[in-house]
């Protein structure tokens, strides 16, 4: 006998549906913290088990935080037991940890609850994990985001699904959810301290909203229109970021800023920078609004940690020891500051001097010329970045500069392709090699 669902039951029915949250056959693992909310997530998908061959599991943390969190957790181990759903408890100090690790209350809480979401779901061998946020719990998340500050893809909080998380709830207001539990006669613990408003959320829950209320009685569907539109775009910058080309070069990262909006070069860059652990902040933003037009620049985004720009490249890089010489005499490779050399007895590479040892490599000098010019301005006509003309090797022998790859070469080298007593230095590979090619590619 086919089951009629209840009108919230086939809502969420068609969220998972239209955002895939639920494969069948699938386990789930419902985080029931013996509220409203979790309550009526449980016995949706128990409803929903027949449909999607579903396995629904429960796992409850009990926070230590409340005289009533025992009671929490009895109910939930009796729930569970009449439901006959499997069900993984962990009790843990959260007041203890937070004041270790110098944290507030929500943000210890949130830390320790997924960590032990994550180590329940192994355990009882579950495939997602259902989470009972709903859309005012949305809507208080993004009014949160928007007062300590944020851009447009910060507001994309609380997805329908994410990894290994799923939210059948987030499009439901929190009325239609106790409305639900009415109509279904269903038995729940309350959290005290929801009503306290010394807690940030609570305070945005129980003042903010129904001010803004007051201003438009339907704010949290007004929000829900700006968390889509922002995921829309958000899966724009997803697809252009797969399209970029990046240059790793060891302790670097660069990009060619051509063809980009502002928008992109901005998403680009915090992605980039994210990668190094950090986050591009909204004062780097303006710094670099504020060098927009030059063609090259440095500001500090971390300790150790940069943002350069040379001509149409843009460069994150952390501090690194700089190599300023290096004697070569022997035969073999040496690297210089990641310009990798071979003396040899013959040609392997299309980037190569003649030149007879002890050879000096270093780093450029204040004054250094090569005949009328000064080094600095070959290497700018040469088109060389200026993050790297402090480190690129310049070829010395006898106090003469021989040779700077891409930039200069001694024609009277020539000379020497008679002389057997001569080497070869063979540069083998070398950032701006790599450069090179992402600018003919950008072309």
């Amino acid at each position: 006998m086919r089951r009629i669902l209840d009108p919230l039951e086939f809502k969420v029915l068609k969220l998972v549906q239209s955002q895939n949250l639920l494969s069948k056959g699938e386990s789930v693992l419902v985080a029931l913290s013996g509220g409203i909310d979790s309550v009526s997530l449980l016995h949706v998908l128990l409803r929903l088990r027949d449909t999607y061959r579903l396995r629904v599991c429960a796992a409850h943390l009990n926070h230590k935080l409340r005289a009533t969190a025992d009671r929490d957790e009895a109910f939930v181990r009796d729930l569970c037991a009449k439901l006959k759903v499997e069900l993984c408890v962990e009790e843990i100090d959260v007041a203890k940890f937070c004041e270790e690790n110098k944290l507030g209350i929500e943000e210890g809480a949130r830390k320790l609850r997924y960590q032990f979401l994550e180590e329940a779901k192994k355990k009882l061998q579950c495939d997602v994990i259902a989470l009972a946020h709903n859309l005012n719990d949305l809507a208080e998340t993004m009014l949160h985001r928007i007062v300590r500050g944020t851009g447009p893809l910060g507001l994309v909080a609380m997805k329908p699904r994410f990894q290994d998380k799923v939210r059948p709830f987030i499009y439901i207001e929190r009325s239609e959810i106790e409305e639900y539990a009415k109509r279904r006669n269903l038995s729940f613990v309350e959290d005290e301290t929801n009503y306290d408003i010394r807690y940030t959320r609570n305070y945005i829950r129980h003042v903010v909203i129904p001010v803004l209320r007051k201003i438009n009685p339907s704010v949290e569907k007004a929000l829900l229109q700006l968390h889509v539109s922002n995921m829309l775009i958000e899966r724009h910058v997803e697809q252009f970021l797969r399209r970029q080309r990046l240059v790793r070069f060891k302790d670097r990262t660069i990009f060619s800023s051509r063809k980009l909006s502002e928008f992109e070069l901005v998403e680009l860059l915090r992605n980039c920078v994210k990668e190094y652990g950090e986050q591009l902040g909204f004062e780097h933003v303006q710094q670099l609004f504020e060098h927009a037009h030059s063609p090259s620049w440095r500001i500090e985004l971390a300790k150790g940690l940069w943002l350069e720009k040379g001509f149409d490249l843009f460069c994150i890089e952390r501090e690194h020891h700089v190599c300023t010489s290096l004697k070569l005499e022997k035969l073999g490779p040496y690297d210089f500051n990641g310009w990798c050399f071979e003396l040899s007895d013959r040609i392997k590479s299309d980037q190569y001097v003649f030149v007879k040892p002890p050879v000096l490599v270093r780093v450029r000098k204040p004054g250094d010329r090569i005949a009328s010019k000064k080094l600095k301005d070959l290497m700018i006509e040469a088109r060389i970045p200026s993050f790297l003309r402090d480190e690129m090797p310049v070829i010395e022998e006898n106090g003469i500069i021989l040779w700077v790859p891409y930039v200069y070469v001694d024609k009277r080298l020539n000379e020497r392709l008679k002389n057997d007593d001569f080497l070869v230095l063979n540069l083998l590979e070398d950032p701006l090699r790599v450069i090179l090619k992402l600018r003919k590619e950008e072309e």
